[in-house]
């Protein structure tokens, strides 16, 4: 049964970039997003290539002989990159790491006194000491194990300590190392 799924995946996946003009092999997952992330009422994306509407990780597919990307769910990008295993294993990863970051936003914060910030907090998690700093103008300052850091999440300056706890999540759990 599972291979005549994917049979018909197959067959319809390849129709459809046939009639795009578009490679059949030779895809790779650029990004994967949840589109949930942020708002877990956040309506669920579709699939560029089959249509389905219940996509809540979108798989961003690249092509170097393709002029664009395609925004896909995990089994069109599974045929596109020619691997359904690992398109499924990314999903899986995907998963999991929207469930740790469910869970660290309950994770209580230490909180340090003293020193040039107005108020400093700290965390460990994933063997990484986390640091929210905030200074007397209320700027919110994220760093990870002591590195650079960083001032802004998502393309906005970080002006609240929710913002700033997602931040270092992202921080310390990157989506990068699931790609």
């Amino acid at each position: 049964m599972e291979e005549i799924y994917s049979e018909f995946y197959l067959a319809r996946c390849q129709k459809k970039l046939k009639n795009w003009g578009a490679p059949l092999d030779g895809w790779f997952c650029k990004e994967i997003i949840d589109v949930r992330e942020d708002d877990e009422e956040a309506p669920l994306a579709t699939c560029e290539l089959c249509d389905c509407s219940k996509v809540r990780f979108v798989h961003v597919m690249d092509h170097l002989l393709y002029f664009e990307e395609l925004r896909v769910g995990c089994i069109c990008a599974g045929v596109m990159q020619g691997n359904i295993l690992a398109a499924q294993e990314r999903e899986r990863q995907m998963k999991n790491r929207a469930k740790r970051r469910k869970n660290f936003l309950k994770k209580k914060w230490n909180q340090k006194y003293g020193g040039y910030y107005r108020k400093q907090f700290w965390l460990v998690y994933k063997h990484k000491l986390l640091e929210i700093k905030v200074d007397s103008e209320n700027k919110h300052f994220v760093s990870c194990n002591q590195g650079k850091p960083v001032c802004s999440y998502k393309g906005r300056p970080i002006d609240n300590f929710y913002s700033a706890v997602y931040a270092a999540f992202d921080l310390a759990d990157p989506l990068e190392d699931i790609l």
